[in-house]
């Protein structure tokens, strides 16, 4: 069933944007402050750090304290640009694939959109839109709005 913009934006209560501290996500944070504030919506926010995928290697110390200064460079701006602009903003972290990541936690999260900025970067198939944002766009069941 296909919608309206109207439609959607008046039924929106919660906006999930991911965050990785790039000027793609805040762009895509800006819209998604934007969309907010004309519907009353809450935004979270949401940083994935990338865990180890090989075997054997273990998860340190030193890797948690760096993904833990990453999420909190993500975040923290986000967090300032929402209150400057009187929106609720709320943040959540994971660890994994970022892209099945963003799609567990819109599920999980019952948000109404996904709001993504996208780098563009990556292989042809992907280079218009970005490979995170082109995963979550064909595996989400919810609304996504991608920001170039």
């Amino acid at each position: 069933m296909a919608y309206s913009l109207l439609q959607i934006m008046s039924k929106l209560k919660k906006i999930l944007v991911p965050l990785d501290g790039s000027s793609n996500s805040v762009r895509g944070l800006d819209q998604a402050i934007e969309i907010a504030k004309g519907s009353n919506a809450e935004i979270t926010g949401l940083y994935v750090f990338h865990l180890p995928l090989a075997a054997g290697i273990k998860y340190t110390k030193k890797m948690d304290d760096e993904a833990e200064k990453k999420a909190v460079k993500a975040i923290g701006p986000a967090l300032n640009r929402a209150e400057k602009s009187d929106v609720v903003f709320k943040y959540e972290t994971g660890g994994g694939h970022t892209g099945s990541e963003i799609v567990k936690h819109s599920q999980k999260g019952e948000f109404d959109m996904i709001v993504i900025g996208a780098r563009g970067q990556g292989g042809v198939k992907e280079a218009f839109l970005g490979s995170t944002s082109n995963y979550v766009m064909h595996k989400t069941k919810i609304p996504i709005l991608i920001v170039k």
